[in-house]
């Protein structure tokens, strides 16, 4: 069989839940989370729920890290798509920001080109990371009418990704809460009209005075307020006007800090930098770092040539690798609550046909349950979904309608009833034209397998394509999730194939318990080897493959005995 090694930290992950003897872990986490995902696939949107951050897939609290382009008027030469390559490759980045470089009238500055913010936010969403639009200014609110008008064109645009972050105003300086707030009020529903996205919002000296914002928090569901700090200048009385912002059940999000001075230069102040890392893990803050630069000053991560290095370029390095180590959506299979449908139309990106019905394909749908029995076949018509994000319907070769424009991160459900736990083989019929994608299903959040949909040849050139899933007892929803777009789908066939899933005793003691986890974890890291007899029984799911899904499966059965 072919074995894929599995995260340190998901063993340690199962074996905490299930209350196992401590086994050694690996140093080196393996990539959990599927071939070309990111954190969005995995998070999701990014919503405030009082003086968090979660994500709409996750329902927990979300830390992404990651790094800040310079002003866009005077570092204009890394705003490409090779610098978000190697920003994600390279240092890990999670999310980048990009700073539209606006003057102090509210006026994008000559040389601040739109065109590469865009180019920018498009190489952002390949990688399956998040992006901040950032009105880059210490004087927005001189000219609100400047700001609605982009902000209305970029959410127009881009607000139907969950990849992006709209910061309206980067750092008002000696002003008034009530003036920012004023400015916020008359820019944020020009972004609503599009997108119900996560909005953050400067505050007042220098995106510093975060808890008058938190005194005086603005009347939108989805907002965050931003603080800034650069560790050779401040400490703690600034963390003290973090700390009272959440205490005020206000989100706070670190949109721009740097490890020198707040001048931007300076030598990396370590000590600091340790004791603000150190706050904003345990308040689950997420940041940027300032800058993606070559300007001669400490708080530039490249030095004269343009790419090598420097002092604080190796260090912010450090730290995002480091970060990455850990990442929950990097080590720990997805086990989530499903999200809210969403409101926000989608554009597709494939090259099929205008949808025959008409715009707006409700996100709910009154479908009777899919009852399933022990023996037989049930058909389930894919358009029938009972909640959905993201796809539209459309005219099928097959008849009826199929699902199309299904892109990354777009969702179906469907309500199922299973008399006892048993497995099931699905039945896909599905298309695509290009280079086809990857479904993940799901019951009550938990991961159930993937499948991969190769090109067709054509968007309504039907194939069958089969996966065999071990289905809950009981009524849940059945959720198919696009970890990868680019494939239409018209029905899915379900046949039982047995009776409750076995597997699991992998000691052969007539028994599935602790000792049988124990033996998984150390085969996934490299400590032990199966026989054929044990291989069987380590592979839970039944795709001849072991890995971490089949610890997590191990998981469950031991969680319902």
């Amino acid at each position: 069989m072919k074995i894929q090694k599995a995260v340190s930290a998901v063993c340690a992950f199962v074996m905490s839940a299930v209350l196992l003897p401590q086994v050694l872990l690996a140093d080196e986490p393996a990539e959990v989370s599927a071939a070309g995902s990111g954190p969005v696939s995995y998070y999701g949107q990014l919503q405030a729920s009082g003086n968090k951050i979660i994500g709409s897939s996750y329902k927990e609290p979300v830390q992404v890290k990651g790094m800040s382009f310079f002003w866009s008027n005077w570092q204009g030469q890394y705003w490409n798509s090779g610098t978000v390559d190697r920003m994600v490759e390279e240092f890990k980045c999670e999310i980048l920001r990009c700073s539209l470089g606006v003057n102090d009238q509210g006026s994008i500055y000559s040389g601040g080109d739109v065109g590469a913010l865009r180019s920018v936010m498009d190489a952002a969403i390949a990688k399956d990371i998040y992006v901040i639009v950032d009105w880059h200014s210490h004087g927005a609110h001189n000219n609100t009418n400047a700001a609605r008008s982009f902000f209305s064109e970029i959410a127009r645009d881009y607000g139907k990704y969950d990849n992006v972050i709209f910061e309206l105003y980067n750092e008002p300086t000696q002003v008034a809460w009530s003036t920012v707030k004023g400015y916020a009020e008359q820019v944020i529903p020009e972004i609503r009209k599009y997108s119900d996205n996560l909005i953050i919002v400067g505050t007042p000296t220098w995106s510093q005075d975060v808890d008058s914002a938190a005194n005086d928090p603005i009347n939108d569901s989805n907002v965050a307020y931003v603080l800034h700090f650069y560790a050779g200048t401040h400490g703690g009385d600034l963390r003290g006007k973090g700390d009272a912002a959440l205490s005020k059940n206000a989100a706070v999000f670190v949109s721009e800090w740097g490890t020198v001075n707040a001048d931007g230069d300076g030598a990396v102040n370590v000590g600091s930098t340790e004791q603000w890392l150190s706050w904003m893990d345990s308040n689950k803050l997420s940041w940027c770092n300032w800058a993606i630069s070559s300007k001669a000053e400490g708080s530039s991560i490249f030095g004269g040539d343009g790419s090598s290095l420097t002092e604080a370029g190796n260090y912010l390095k450090k730290i995002l690798n480091a970060h990455a180590e850990n990442a929950v959506w990097r080590t720990v299979p997805k086990n989530v609550t499903d999200p809210e449908p969403q409101t926000t139309e989608t554009t597709p990106q494939n090259t099929d046909p205008e949808p025959q019905t008409t715009t707006g394909t409700p996100q709910t749908q009154n479908v009777e349950r899919l009852s399933l029995s022990g023996s037989g076949n049930a058909v389930l018509e894919a358009e029938n979904y009972a909640s959905m994000s993201g796809v539209e319907l459309e005219d099928c070769a097959q008849g009826g309608k199929n699902v199309g424009y299904i892109e990354s991160g777009d969702w179906m459900s469907n309500s199922i009833s299973v008399p006892q736990t048993m497995k099931y083989e699905l039945t896909l019929d599905a298309a695509s034209e290009n280079g086809g994608g990857q479904i993940a299903f799901s019951c009550g959040g938990n991961t159930l397998g993937t499948l991969d949909i190769p090109s067709t040849g054509g968007w309504q050139n039907w194939q069958q394509f089969k996966i065999t899933l071990e289905l809950p007892a009981g009524e849940s929803d059945l959720k198919l999730h696009a970890q990868q777009g680019g494939f239409n789908v018209d029905k899915i066939t379900f046949t039982a194939v047995g009776g409750q899933a076995s597997g699991g005793d992998i000691n052969r003691d007539g028994n599935v318990s602790t000792a049988d986890a124990v033996m998984l974890c150390k085969y996934l890291l490299g400590i032990e080897q199966f026989n054929s007899e044990q291989a069987k029984q380590a592979d839970l799911d039944d795709n001849r493959v072991i890995n971490a899904v089949d610890l997590t499966l191990l998981k469950r059965m031991l969680l319902r005995k």
